[in-house]
């Protein structure tokens, strides 16, 4: 009997300056800090590093990023210079200051994962289901003229504190899900309201999406502190966001409390195109008929204001219009306050 090949964990191997080499498993945690001081996960005796220099980053079961946190040197793979999450392949060179690194992962897809890290000898399946989800994309405006217009050093160190601190607020709010794609993220909230297979889809059923608002309200807040702190910037950094509400295929990986998920479905798909249409509509956040249904749901008294306007679109890709709503920001910080009220 043939026995199923054993699973190798990513690793990276560190070339020093000085010619000494280590080999560095990448297990047991979702993350690890790159730097000069002695309080990073991985040191890096190096003094063209900076103290905190970068960070590895799993998102899910088979991605690992590298994030650089606005090093004074740069973090550069395949000698290109990163300046947002980069999503590494095995045998990627990295170069930290003077220090080489090389990525080693060959990665399995999600679905021949035997656990939800690397390194574990638990087998975990891989259990798909229809579950009611929200989706939050956000994507930064502009990001191709930022890039013109910014020296790299000031850009990789502002974008670097974005999603490090975008990745915080989102995480505490509760998200499952969270990706870099590009100049953007997308999170995901589960509502627990699982379809069984067979069963007749029906609409969302008031799940809670004052988390979700309230994320996105402390990254708009976060954005414009870092604008603030960084005058410097020749345009401050302005976002787009898009929430859609509904079902979608969830698969589950993973045991014990660390969870990982993926998302399939249109629901997913038509976040991504709520916010691109901000654009033409001239508004910081869009949302759907589902989600707003939902937001207005939970308002404990009727409304005695409407904080969003409404339109029906089209939206790229598809041949039915879409009812969206959409606002200002600081439109949505009133109706937050008013909730709470």
């Amino acid at each position: 009997m043939n026995e199923a090949p054993q699973q190798v964990s990513p690793y990276i191997v560190l070339m020093a300056p000085d010619g000494t080499s280590m080999k560095v498993v990448l297990s047991g945690a979702s993350s690890w800090s790159l730097g000069r001081d002695d309080d990073n996960d991985i040191v890096l005796r190096d003094n063209s590093v900076s103290r905190h220099h970068a960070i590895l980053q799993y998102l899910d079961s088979n991605s690992i990023y590298l994030i650089d946190l606005g090093s004074t040197n740069g973090s550069f793979v395949n000698e290109r210079r990163v300046s947002i999450p980069t999503l590494l392949h095995n045998g990627d060179q990295l170069t930290l200051g003077q220090s080489e690194i090389e990525f080693h992962g060959d990665l399995p897809p999600p679905e021949e994962l035997q656990d939800s890290l690397p390194g574990s000898t638990a087998k975990t399946s891989v259990l798909h289901l229809r579950r009611l989800i929200s989706v939050m994309v956000v994507d930064i405006r502009g990001f191709t003229q930022l890039t013109q217009l910014v020296d790299e050093r000031l850009l990789s160190k502002v974008l670097g504190e974005w999603f490090r601190l975008a990745g915080t607020i989102i995480r505490q709010k509760g998200s499952s899900v969270d990706k870099y794609i590009g100049d953007a993220i997308m999170a995901v909230w589960l509502h627990g309201s699982v379809q069984e297979e067979g069963e007749p889809e029906h609409p969302p059923s008031r799940p809670d999406v004052l988390p979700i608002f309230k994320a996105l309200a402390e990254l708009f807040e976060m954005t414009q502190a870092l604008n603030e702190r960084f005058p410097e910037l020749p345009q401050p950094i302005r976002l787009g966001a898009g929430i859609n509400t509904g079902y979608a295929i969830v698969g589950q990986m993973g045991t014990g409390e660390r969870q990982e998920y993926t998302v399939i479905g249109d629901t997913v798909n038509a976040a991504f195109r709520l916010e691109s249409v901000t654009r033409m509509l001239d508004a910081d956040w869009a949302i759907s008929e589902e989600t707003h249904a939902a937001l207005w749901a939970q308002r404990q008294s009727s409304p005695a204001k409407t904080f969003f306007s409404c339109e029906d679109v089209n939206l790229k890709g598809y041949s039915k219009t879409h009812r969206v709503y959409y606002c200002r920001f600081h439109e949505v910080q009133e109706f937050l306050q008013s909730v709470v009220a």
